[in-house]
């Protein structure tokens, strides 16, 4: 019979963790259940619940150092933050409203948020979320307790446990306690608009803001078809069709001269306009969200490429099945929306993103095309064959999310 297993503390975490090695029980991993479609459906009828392993253990703003439970909402992380004026530098991305248009903002946990290794459009500058997880405590599939780490970034020696944690999918270890380092908000942010259609100029206009002195920390492309939808205010729409963004932040004098000067570097691509702090936070917000693509029941790609030929990409993607298309990371990130429920069309975007030295994960789509394909991008075998030694040194009897990463390690 189903059984859903809340812990309140890590003792009771590890107890369950051993009960189910000894008892060859699978568990399904959770804190709110906002990213559960993300992934394969995980081969378990037994959920562990970590909503009760919740609460801020530590929070030092003079030392930008935040721990706490995985549970812990992200909603709570980041209203203390926004106390003192400080944030995740990751820029996290709020995943549900893209997986699901009704889900509450800010929805997930501390833990999903490490665990699936998300990053909003600031990853270009400062890496995704593995880069700045300072430590966090754990139990293995084993039921052994571990942990990596500390408060500060030196105290990290050997191995880095923390960067194989993140982004495992609860597929080796539950962490039950996680040490993150943050930074303040930037005193001023400004974003240059520059009205594109095509997504090759757009991405020549963004590898020319990336590789200016101006010290640019995002840089996305959103097509004529969503962008008056996006946040930003009237500027945005009133460009009348596609839009480069490329966005600025630092003291206010340098935000000024470098807006400027991206204005003059890029106004040979099409028209540009300028946005200010406010509709320049709610413009970034909804791309890292990928708003413009959210409450569709269409099927999204995340397609990770060099960012050179992002351009290129999504022309192909385009021509070659329909799709809509968004640029993030400068043309690094292309997310990809299809209609209807097509796996022909999954080898198509696949063949693409492997052309130009990329990979293709599928995001959204429905329960039986997510059993029919793989959704996240195939391993070359040497990689798969050392992702398994260290999975059956972690959780040797498969108990922890099996089937997540892959449907065959669910059977």
């Amino acid at each position: 019979m189903a059984e859903t297993i809340t812990p309140t503390s890590p003792a009771q975490l590890r107890d369950a963790i051993v009960w189910a090695q000894e008892t060859q029980t699978p568990l399904e991993i959770i804190g709110q259940g906002s990213k559960r479609i993300y992934g394969h459906a995980v081969a378990a009828e037994h959920v562990l619940n970590l909503s009760k392993l919740s609460g801020i253990l530590f929070y030092e703003p003079g030392e930008l150092v935040l721990s706490a439970r995985a549970g812990t909402p992200l909603s709570d992380i980041h209203a203390a933050l926004a106390e003192k004026k400080q944030q995740f530098h990751f820029e996290p991305v709020d995943f549900p409203v893209v997986l699901d248009g009704a889900a509450a903002p800010l929805s997930g946990t501390l833990g999903g948020l490490v665990a699936c290794n998300l990053a909003g459009p600031r990853r270009l500058k400062v890496g995704a979320a593995r880069d700045h997880v300072l430590g966090f405590e754990a139990v293995s599939g084993r039921g052994e307790d571990f942990k990596s780490g500390g408060r500060v970034m030196k105290n990290v020696t050997g191995f880095d446990l923390s960067k194989l944690m993140a982004g495992s999918f609860g597929t080796l270890g539950v962490m039950h306690s996680i040490t993150i380092k943050i930074m303040p908000c930037d005193e001023k942010t400004r974003t240059v608009l520059v009205g594109c259609d095509d997504p090759v100029l757009a991405g020549s206009a963004m590898t020319a803001a990336l590789t200016s002195e101006n010290e640019v920390s995002a840089a996305a492309w959103v097509p004529a078809s969503h962008a008056a939808k996006t946040g930003g205010g009237d500027r945005v729409a009133a460009m009348g069709g596609g839009v480069v963004a490329v966005r600025v932040e630092g003291p206010g004098p340098s935000v000024a001269w470098r807006c400027d000067a991206l204005r003059k570097l890029l106004s040979s691509f099409g028209p540009t306009e300028a946005l200010h702090s406010t509709n320049s936070l709610a413009l970034w917000r909804d791309i890292a969200n990928v708003g413009p693509f959210a409450g569709r029941d269409d099927i999204l790609w995340r397609l990770s490429v060099p960012p050179a030929s992002g351009g290129n990409v999504a022309r192909q993607i385009c021509d070659q099945t329909g799709a809509e298309v968004m640029l993030d990371w400068g043309g690094g990130l292309i997310w990809a929306q299809l209609p209807g429920d097509d796996a022909a069309q999954a080898d198509i975007v696949r063949q693409i993103a492997v052309g130009a030295g990329g990979q293709a994960t599928l995001i959204r789509a429905s329960a039986t095309l997510r059993a029919a394909i793989p959704v996240f991008h195939p391993q070359d075998p040497a990689i798969a064959a050392l992702n398994e030694r260290i999975r059956e040194n972690f959780d040797p009897r498969h108990v922890l999310n099996p089937g997540r990463l892959d449907p065959a390690r669910g059977a």
